[in-house]
């Protein structure tokens, strides 16, 4: 590695070439090599840093000297070329690996590359990223669910999730897979899914899958003495209240922890708003609307009438779907409290939403409806689930046996 680092200066030790680079940092760090036919260089002149450094190394006092040349790196981070800069964190990590230093190192040098993201933050990025390599290649089990930690703290305030977590729709499987092959404690997980809960706050396309891979972690009695679980959890709550796209709630209403907030005075409303999203229908929600307490619980936490209603106008129609295939377009303007005129809208926009399919007889006015969502999934849904693929089998049978009574008779 000399040779091609300090290419002019074959002999130079990594410590000497790195501490001489720190000592005059507008020198190029990666010296080109002399053209053929070309006086040897003169050496450059030993500065007062580099003969310290290199005292050091040769007393075999690597402690102290790791710790005059991280100094210094971070006296220089903010002016020194880029480049140049990567290059010295790459030959300063390879001799705390070379000393024996690196696995007491690594927690001081994560904080210090995380503790800005507005201070050059892509130069930081590259250098946790390789830390964190580096960390992980040295097989440093201990050290790497810190560097870890900084690492999604800093992606995140410094918005490079992407460039360092890759596309946000791949990011679930990565966690569960470290959660699982590192084997992590209880803790660790929930501080691993509670960073990337936080990171993914306000991408509602993936947000959902995290607070339910974070909150279920939880016991319904860790709760009360939690504040930032609490905060997590109502923001989850609202944002599944308010999402255009989230229709299944019914998961999020079942975890241990979201049913504390029934007994919480405060947030009990939210609840039963959150319950009724999950299972009921138009009718309790335009009741919960109507109500002192329930108007009020919507204005504390911002919740457009308009927006509910619309979303529970859906949601209602899907129940009615999954309770009859053949619905008369006066019980769906009925259950959904709007003109018998407006009933094909209501459908047409169910069906652009994933939520059910299905075709219209507009002489008979009738929805018929093929398929739908499931807005919970329990026992009922397990016996429904249970009939289709008991009708399913049949229709199969049947139709094998009417191929094999088709087939002609074989003469022997």
């Amino acid at each position: 590695m000399a040779g091609v680092v300090f290419q002019t200066e074959p002999d130079l030790s990594f410590t000497a070439g790195l501490a001489r680079w720190l000592s005059n940092p507008d020198e190029p760090l990666i010296k080109p090599p002399a053209e053929e036919g070309a006086e040897p260089a003169e050496p450059a002149p030993c500065s007062a840093f580099e003969s310290e450094c290199v005292a050091l190394e040769g007393k075999g006092e690597f402690d102290k000297l790791s710790a005059t040349l991280r100094a210094k790196l971070k006296e220089l981070f903010a002016t020194a070329d880029a480049s140049a800069l990567q290059s010295a964190y790459a030959i300063y990590l390879q001799l705390l690996v070379q000393w024996e230093l690196l696995p007491g190192a690594v927690a001081g040098l994560a904080d210090e590359l995380a503790a800005s993201a507005e201070e050059r933050p892509t130069v930081r990025r590259v250098l946790l990223v390789s830390l964190y390599a580096l960390v992980q290649q040295q097989q440093l089990s201990e050290q790497r669910f810190a560097v870890l930690v900084r690492l999604i703290k800093f992606a995140s305030a410094a918005s490079q999730m992407d460039e360092v977590f890759g596309k946000k729709e791949g990011r679930v499987a990565s966690m569960e897979r470290w959660t699982r092959e590192w084997e992590l404690g209880d803790a660790q997980k929930k501080e691993l899914w509670g960073l990337f809960f936080d990171a993914h706050a306000a991408d509602e396309s993936v947000m959902s899958s995290y607070a339910l891979k974070y909150l279920s972690l939880f016991e319904g009695s860790e709760l009360k003495g939690d504040a930032t679980l609490h905060a997590r959890l109502v923001q989850s709550v609202l944002l599944t209240l308010r999402s255009t796209t989230l229709f299944q709630c019914d998961e999020l209403a079942q975890l241990a922890v979201a049913k504390q907030l029934e007994a919480d005075a405060a947030y009990k409303p939210l609840y039963r708003l959150l319950s009724i999203f999950a299972r009921e229908t138009f009718e309790e929600y335009s009741a919960f609307q109507a109500s002192a307490e329930g108007a009020a619980c919507m204005t504390k936490h911002g919740l457009s009438h308009d927006d509910c209603a619309t979303k529970m106008r859906l949601l209602t129609l899907v129940s009615l779907g999954q309770q009859d295939k053949e619905l008369p377009y006066a019980s769906i303007a009925s259950a959904l409290k709007v003109e018998e005129g407006q009933v094909e809208g209501w459908a047409m926009q169910a069906i652009g939403a994933g939520l059910m399919g299905a075709k219209m007889d507009q002489v008979n006015k009738i929805v018929y409806v093929s398929v739908t969502v499931e807005r919970e999934f329990g026992k009922a849904q397990w016996q429904r689930l249970h009939t289709s693929l008991g009708d399913w089998r049949d229709s199969i049978r049947g139709l094998l046996s009417v191929i094999q009574g088709s087939r002609p008779a074989v003469v022997n």
